[in-house]
């Protein structure tokens, strides 16, 4: 049975863990937001508009009653909460998978490699230490490139 100082340990990597996912995800949505407003850059060093309606109460109030926002000139972080929502979720759902497809790749490996791996390997991906979490990705990385290169 654990102990209440095992599960205080586990509580503290898990919190840990997700808090590292919620920045990978805010990151990922900024960027999403970056390239898609880097597709409407004009010479004049603006970008292309792109009015949209907010209903995100906070944003509105602090914007004098005005519910048009133009995203395409607005970045991420000053966005309204509703339009932040589709990079975050696209960012997700991203991020869920590829842990998933790392998960698979260790797992993978430790079938085929459990008897000589050493003990810091044989553990879930997302216990792994960053040196052994770094092969996996490479992993991914690698197999991306190809993919890319056949497209």
């Amino acid at each position: 049975m654990l102990k209440e100082k095992e599960i205080n340990l586990f509580n503290k990597k898990e919190q840990s863990l997700e808090r590292q996912r919620q920045e990978l995800m805010h990151a990922l949505a900024a960027r999403l937001h970056k390239e898609w407003r880097n597709l409407r850059f004009k010479k004049d060093g603006s970008f292309e508009p792109r009015h949209k309606k907010t209903k995100d109460k906070k944003w509105i109030e602090e914007h004098g009653g005005n519910d048009d926002i133009d995203i395409a000139n607005t970045d991420f972080e000053d966005l309204p909460k509703d339009w932040q929502e589709e990079n975050l979720l696209s960012a997700k759902v991203a991020i869920e998978k590829i842990e998933d497809v790392l998960y698979i790749i260790h797992d993978k490996w430790l079938d085929r490699n459990e008897e000589f791996a050493e003990e810091n390997q044989k553990m879930q991906y997302s216990r792994l230490p960053n040196d052994e979490k770094i092969k996996d990705i490479e992993i991914l990385e690698e197999a991306i490139k190809i993919m890319r290169g056949q497209l």
